[in-house]
């Protein structure tokens, strides 16, 4: 990433979100719109990371006989600012539970990167005021526990409109 904000973000150990709206131009794809936003690492997200790094099962979202990774995204139209209360988006866009598209390593770095797309289509996902996005750890209402969730100036997703979301977060 080459937004010197970006990189001292996830210098810090923040995780960030990079939200971008693309739709078919005159000579291809355009961004739209864009968002970069720090995301919140939320308790329970936290606690289930930790879980696993020591390896012990729990009782829930992750169990010795089926692990469950935070593979999954959401968004939902809420701007409520963070909360460590919160688990979730707080107003979820029907249908936009995910399994994301790439997870990856980012070669020579310590950056993992998840990747989403919503795409473009007649029968596509669209909503107006998308405001926020969620990290969850499994593809069931609500969405298990979440490990991150972000915030960010809302944009608008048409059925011509592909809705492209990484997350970035460097172990420091």
């Amino acid at each position: 990433m080459s937004d010197p904000k970006i990189n001292e973000a996830l210098d810090m150990g923040h995780g960030v979100f990079h939200i971008q709206v693309i739709r078919d131009g005159k000579n291809g794809p355009e961004v739209i719109a864009e968002r970069r936003v720090a995301n919140m690492v939320l308790p329970g997200g936290k606690k289930e990371l930790l879980r696993r790094a020591m390896n012990v099962s729990t009782v829930g979202e992750f169990t010795t006989s089926g692990i469950r990774y935070f593979d999954q995204m959401r968004i939902g139209t809420s701007g409520i600012t963070n909360s460590t209360a919160f688990t979730n988006v707080r107003s979820p866009v029907t249908g936009t539970l995910n399994t994301v598209d790439t997870k990856s390593l980012l070669a020579g770095t310590r950056t993992m990167q998840l990747v989403i797309s919503y795409p473009s289509c007649a029968s596509s996902k669209h909503a107006t005021g998308i405001a926020e996005v969620a990290i969850l750890c499994k593809n069931t209402s609500p969405g298990g526990t979440a490990l991150a969730r972000g915030i960010f100036a809302a944009v608008n997703k048409t059925i011509v409109d592909k809705l492209k979301i990484t997350y970035s977060c460097r172990i420091t």
